[in-house]
């Protein structure tokens, strides 16, 4: 990556890998039974764990939904958006509010999901 493209990108902080379950609140008792990680949160559709100082989102599977996904922060995700589009990347899943922030998800040339996120904005407060 050219040190132009790294200071556009912007990519920070590895914020939380996704994981997708069936029963999340059993995959979160794995996660803390077995693994010894920390619940943070816990609900019938997501529940979030730290392990080795990662955050674990465990999200209700959705259909086609990949199992894994890491989510790196940014600290402009619409000039990050528009350097995706610049770069000839798909967007596969555009603007999405999640708690505190927003969302925006990407696939790798091997089709692999990544997620970048915002904190303390909103879907209003960005133009697509």
């Amino acid at each position: 990556m050219s040190d132009e493209a790294a200071r556009v990108a912007g990519i920070g902080l590895l914020d939380l890998v996704l994981a997708r379950a069936d029963d999340v609140p059993a995959t979160a008792v794995f996660y803390r039974d077995v693994l010894g990680a920390t619940v943070q949160s816990m609900s019938p559709a997501w529940a979030q764990v730290r392990l080795a100082n990662v955050d674990i989102g465990i999200h209700e599977r959705g259909a086609g939904a990949d199992a894994w996904e890491p989510g790196f922060r940014v600290a402009d995700i619409a000039a990050f958006r528009a350097h995706l589009l610049a770069s000839g990347v798909a967007i596969t899943q555009d603007f999405h509010e999640i708690p505190g922030g927003v969302k925006l998800g990407f696939r790798d040339p091997a089709g692999n999901p990544i997620a970048v996120y915002q904190y303390g904005v909103r879907v209003a407060d960005l133009s697509a």
